[in-house]
């Protein structure tokens, strides 16, 4: 339990200190999302993991990240916001101190699972208590407020990682936020109010949260591994089919139950299902690429770390002074506030129109600077709006569940967007550069060579194989940027069908009203 000293009153002494309070934490998860990335080398090198076991730390959080939101949402409601914010809080700090001290490779990737299960408690109640905080006239900002954190700690994870990770001294990107998670911990006591959905019964539905996680897990799992087994092999075939077969039984234990875990007469508003569906699409476009963007950039281009992380740097600018503004545009035009999420998405695509024009002689200035700007708008604009679409479609009371769902939407998107583009990549890389290695004259053994580092996007050195090498991995890429144009233009059309409705005239006691600290 929290000491009496920093139980938050039933009613924030301001809500803007809420919001502040809220936004420490939130900012502290997204940087974190993306810092590994920058340590992925230093991580392997220094405690002696191999390449597809280092690759766990990465996938091993982000599979949580997936997985849990929606249930942990849905327990906020239930059990009070603060109460499991709070605790997913104190987990995230103890599971980066351990993190940070992990002795070897294992360690560390059960370490991060564990870290990733924290990660989804904290995500969707962040949206949750902002959304319960501020009234409806001023939600908007709010809400924009929050957009703007995420999507800076998102561009400010790789260059912070960078300046953090000096060698093999990888272990203060987890570190730092023992010092920050202390500072957010106290702020949260202090500032962050009770609330839940008092018409929600007191008890929780585990054979429903078995079976949601269950699924998720499974279909997350399956493209996490789908490029590197085969998407035609039976261990992937059989991951999707269990996964949704899960999920399908899910669905049944949750008609059958007194008090399920997820009402799904919710997910019956095409407002709140069209605005998940065109965020779930968004971020397989945007984040889904940015994987293979930075390895271009540093494999190809030769980058540093750091360099990789700052070259997103003018997109921070577009990001930090648009989602606030979304925000509140989005609230004035209410059921028009599909044209900001249609503006984003548009300008998402015409980015990767622009990489069309790359070739071997691809520079920052000329070719990725114009579509980072480019892809900065469409965050600014897509990323706020649609979470006010989101929540503003579903009663205050379910804040939880709808912030959950955007929150699995959006990390869901990201793994497909993901398992897309690296499919896509390496296909392309199959169908293009044997056959030119083939016929610059470069002997079977050495070709070999030359493929596998061509897949990670690193070019051969001297010799004939160089400039067959490069123009595959140039082309390569370009083909991942007609997916993502794809991916976009499907963003697009599904924000066009976002008909948000007016909301109704909120009762005299709202289910979702703050609660006295510690109250049940």
């Amino acid at each position: 339990p929290v000491p009496p000293m920093l139980r938050a009153p039933g009613v924030a002494p301001s809500k803007w200190l809420t919001l502040f309070a809220t936004c420490l934490g939130l900012g502290m998860l997204m940087i974190d999302t993306f810092i590994v990335n920058v340590a992925f080398p230093a991580i392997g090198r220094d405690l002696g993991g191999s390449l597809s076991a280092t690759e766990w730390t990465v996938s091993g959080y982000v599979l949580m990240t997936g997985v849990f939101p929606i249930a942990m949402g849905r327990m906020g409601d239930i059990f009070g916001r603060r109460r499991i914010y709070l605790a997913g809080l104190v987990g995230f700090v103890v599971t980066s101190a351990l993190c940070g001290l992990a002795q070897n490779i294992e360690q560390l990737i059960g370490l991060r699972i564990a870290q990733g299960i924290t990660a989804a408690t904290m995500m969707p109640l962040t949206l949750s208590i902002i959304t319960n905080a501020f009234p409806a006239e001023q939600r908007g900002l709010a809400i924009g407020i929050w957009g703007g954190v995420s999507g800076l700690g998102l561009i400010a994870g790789p260059i912070l990682g960078g300046l953090l990770v000096s060698g093999d001294q990888w272990r203060w990107i987890f570190l730092v936020n023992i010092p920050i998670g202390a500072v957010a911990l106290l702020l949260a006591g202090l500032w962050i109010p009770e609330s839940r959905d008092t018409s929600a019964p007191r008890s929780l539905d585990w054979r429903g949260l078995v079976a949601l996680s269950g699924g998720l897990f499974l279909i997350l799992l399956a493209l996490n591994r789908a490029n590197d087994l085969g998407w035609g092999s039976a261990v992937i075939l059989g991951g999707f089919g269990a996964g949704f077969a899960t999920l399908g039984l899910f669905v049944v234990i949750e008609r059958r139950v007194r008090a399920p875990l997820v009402d799904l007469t919710l997910f019956r508003s095409m407002p709140f299902v069209t605005a998940c569906v065109s965020a779930c699409l968004f971020s397989a476009a945007v984040f889904g690429s940015q994987p293979y963007t930075s390895l271009f950039m540093q494999n190809y281009m030769g980058f540093s770390p750091l360099e990789g992380g700052l070259a997103f740097l003018p997109a921070t600018g577009l990001v930090a002074a648009l989602m606030p503004v979304s925000g509140i545009l989005g609230q004035k035009l209410g059921h028009r506030i599909r044209l900001i999420i249609i503006a984003g998405s548009l300008s998402v695509g015409v980015s990767f129109l622009w990489l069309l024009r790359m070739d071997v002689q691809a520079n920052y200035v000329d070719h990725f600077l114009p579509a980072f700007l480019l892809r900065g708008l469409g965050i600014g604009l897509v990323m706020s709006a649609t979470s006010f679409a989101v929540v503003s479609s579903m009663p205050v009371a379910k804040s939880g569940l709808a912030s959950g769902t955007l929150t699995m939407a959006r990390n869901l998107g990201s793994s497909i967007g993901v398992a897309i583009f690296g499919a896509v990549f390496l296909q392309s890389m199959a169908g293009r550069l044997p056959d030119a290695l083939a016929e610059a004259g470069v002997p079977p053994p050495e070709a070999a060579a030359i493929e596998t580092r061509a897949n990670h996007f690193i070019p051969a050195g001297d010799g004939p194989g160089r400039e067959a090498s490069r123009e595959a991995i140039v082309d390569s890429f370009i083909v991942i940027s007609v997916a993502g144009l794809a991916l976009a233009a499907l963003a697009t059309t599904s924000a066009a069908m976002i008909r948000p409705r007016r909301p109704a005239a909120a009762p005299a006691t709202s289910p979702s009203t703050a609660v006295p600290a510690g109250a049940d």
